[in-house]
């Protein structure tokens, strides 16, 4: 646009100039009016083109300083974007790491809630069987205290035959003993194991049957 305005101004000038040459040469002797006349015209046009020159340079500074604001708004401009893209890249980060930590968070929910669910659906049988089951804890207790009596008191019963048994292996005692008490001890010994035994498993029943009453909810 520039160059146009500057193409147009000097193309209009040659012109000014030809037809001014042309009628120039047409009237080889002017009077002295219309040479005057002619200086005029052509202070005149000094004085514009002067003008247009000016007019000019000020329409070049006015839009180089234009350009100049511009470039550095737009400037401005993507440096704001800039920075608000790298504040969105962030939240977006953030926000899948979010979403990642509640989808472990929601797998562990799930795992706790069929944890919960079994573990509500033993109990509801040891609720609806909570009569028999007690009954039947009740009758093992008992038989796990008789159990512990019989086995003290087979082992009261051996430790009398230990005594003559011993004095008979050693020949220190003053009453009369033989291999017979050391027979009755060790059939004394095999009740106590029995009883023992017998002790072990009633012991074993019971602990498995509370474990079955006593059903924990799962650990967090």
């Amino acid at each position: 646009m520039l160059r146009s305005w500057k193409v147009s101004l000097f193309v209009g000038f040659v012109i000014g100039s030809v037809v001014a040459s042309a009628v120039w040469n047409r009237n080889p002797g002017p009077t002295q009016e219309e040479f005057e006349l002619l200086q005029h015209k052509n202070a005149q046009l000094a004085e514009n083109k002067q003008a247009l020159q000016e007019s000019f340079e000020v329409y070049e500074t006015q839009k180089a300083l234009e350009i100049e604001q511009l470039s550095k708004q737009l400037q401005e401009k993507q440096t704001e974007l800039d920075k608000q893209k790298a504040d969105y890249e962030k939240q977006i980060a953030q926000i899948k790491q979010k979403q990642k930590k509640l989808e472990v968070t929601k797998k562990k929910l799930d795992t706790a809630v069929v944890e919960l669910k079994t573990t509500a659906e033993k109990q509801k049988v040891v609720l609806d069987n909570s009569k028999e089951l007690y009954q039947q804890q009740l009758v093992l207790q008992k038989q796990v205290a008789n159990a512990e009596a019989d086995v003290k008191k087979a082992q009261r019963v051996a430790k009398d035959f230990k005594q003559a048994c011993d004095e008979f292996k050693t020949g220190s005692g003053w009453n009369w003993v033989s291999q017979a008490d050391c027979d009755k001890y060790e059939a004394k010994l095999t009740i106590v194991e029995e009883e023992q035994a017998q002790l072990t498993a009633l012991q074993a029943e019971l602990e498995t049957l509370n474990k079955k009453i006593e059903i924990s909810l799962p650990k967090k």
